[in-house]
């Protein structure tokens, strides 16, 4: 599965990335999102009634969403069918960009992160778009906490 999310769903965005799921965010007019949906079979998201009525009348397919709050989306994404399996970085997209992301040996990254963080971990992986580093520390930690709370959601 594919989506494209409207700006009111930036956070369930990220998250869809870090699931490995290629996620199209940040186009602001609803037509664009409607043409990029169609063209490259993607899964409108949204919670703009207006918008999906408009997508479904162009023959997009929509998931219409009540909630507001990242763990219900996540329910009713679930209901409809989305999977939400543990996180994984070599599975995840970048969630800042939505690019694949791949490990590169430890050596690859040396003098492109603080040498604290060089000596402290092994595991790196890098984003294939935008170039941007990640590393399994505090903050996978906290993302890992968040994940197994939304994939016990029913």
């Amino acid at each position: 599965m594919k989506f494209i999310a409207d700006m009111m769903l930036g956070r369930l965005a990220r998250w869809l990335r870090l699931y490995g799921y290629d996620t199209l965010y940040g186009i602001v007019d609803d037509y664009e999102i409607i043409k990029r949906a169609l063209e490259e079979g993607r899964i409108i998201l949204t919670r703009d009634s207006g918008l999906a009525e408009r997508a479904r009348a162009m023959r997009a397919k929509v998931f219409l969403l009540s909630s507001n709050s990242l763990e219900e989306q996540v329910k009713e994404l679930k209901r409809l069918g989305v999977e939400f399996r543990e996180l994984f970085p070599a599975n995840a997209r970048c969630p800042k960009c939505n690019g694949p992301i791949e490990r590169v040996p430890k050596e690859y990254i040396k003098g492109k992160v603080p040498e604290s963080v060089y000596e402290k971990y092994d595991e790196f992986y890098v984003c294939k778009n935008c170039g941007q580093i990640y590393w399994p520390g505090r903050q996978w930690r906290e993302m890992l906490k968040i994940d197994r709370k939304l994939r016990g959601l029913k």
